[in-house]
């Protein structure tokens, strides 16, 4: 569960209950601006397995600017604080862009989140989706630098807090850490779970109505949170039909599910390394061209126009 205006419904609580009644495991992401004292003793009494709040800078000043208002950071902490008081597990979860990824910045963050008692934390690329400005997407040769000085660190047991990383589509096998670390894949198999990635052998690894689905607070259903808002992809409305009809029956899901990399338009399909990133992310490939089997411009290789690298490196993967 995501956006700040649940904790601005009456019901929240009483929603919870339900997902409790019905034994889902559920976390929730919060900005954390809305969660008090009481409120962090309220969830304390629900089953929530975790709340994750983000921190996107160790100072008042990176956050808040980040976050677009004073007083951002403040609230964030304190609602860390809150949390752990009552014995709630907080993971961290840092989104990366131009105006905090710089090393200093980030490892500042990572020891701050430390110091108040996080001991997780998620760090999360930007998409290029909705309402988010693309400039501030980091260029990709600053975060290949970034990710293999993380990856070296998380080698040698030097990170403050464990970390994962979570690339745009949330797939199990991303562009955004495959590309960075192909000449030391070594690195690349701390993050990833190479026998779950590898053992989608031709379908897209993005888990869009696969494995996830999100809902707005209009009741409409779509493959994922970065799909919300583009009407083209809506699944279904579960004040007309149930999560298990649309579910099982919606020609989106199932047009999502049946997808292989045959389908795969573009770019992507004459390169060379399509079956290690499977495609990448659909949400952005449909932002770009509104169409879900687009290739997922975002790719240096495409950007680049050097999809056709040697086949050494594809063997040796």
């Amino acid at each position: 569960m995501k956006e700040e205006s649940l904790f601005l419904r009456k019901d929240f609580f009483e929603i919870l209950k339900i997902a409790d009644h019905c034994n889902f495991e559920y976390y929730i992401n919060t900005n954390g601006s809305f969660i008090t004292e009481s409120i962090a003793k309220k969830i304390k009494k629900t089953r929530v397995s975790k709340i994750c709040v983000s921190i996107d800078g160790p100072t008042k000043k990176i956050h808040d600017k980040i976050r677009g208002y004073n007083g951002a950071f403040t609230k964030a902490t304190n609602a860390i604080k809150f949390l752990l008081k009552e014995k709630i597990i907080v993971n961290g979860i840092i989104t990366l862009t131009k105006n905090n990824y710089l090393y200093l910045y980030l490892y500042e963050t990572l020891n701050f989140l430390k110091k108040i008692g996080v001991t997780k934390v998620a760090i999360m690329l930007l998409a290029t989706v909705g309402e988010n400005n693309k400039d501030l997407v980091i260029p990709f040769d600053e975060w290949s630098k970034l990710l293999k000085q993380l990856s070296i660190d998380k080698l040698n047991g030097n990170l403050p807090v464990d970390i994962n990383i979570v690339a745009t589509s949330e797939a199990m096998c991303q562009w955004e850490l495959f590309l960075p670390l192909l000449n030391d894949l070594d690195l690349y198999n701390l993050w990833v779970d190479k026998n779950k990635s590898m053992a989608i052998k031709t379908g897209f690894s993005c888990t869009a109505g696969k494995r996830n689905l999100a809902i707005d607070g209009s009741g409409n259903v779509y493959g994922c949170s970065l799909m919300v808002s583009n009407k083209e992809l809506i699944a279904g409305n579960i004040k007309e039909k149930s999560i298990k009809s649309i579910w099982n029956d919606s020609l989106i899901f199932n047009n999502l599910r049946s997808l292989t990399l045959e389908n795969i338009k573009g770019p992507c399909k004459d390169c060379l390394y399509l079956n290690e990133c499977k495609g990448g992310c659909r949400a952005c490939a449909f932002n770009f061209n509104k169409d879900i089997l687009e290739s997922d411009y975002r790719c240096p290789l495409i950007i680049l126009k050097e999809c056709d690298y040697n086949e050494k490196k594809i063997n040796e993967f």
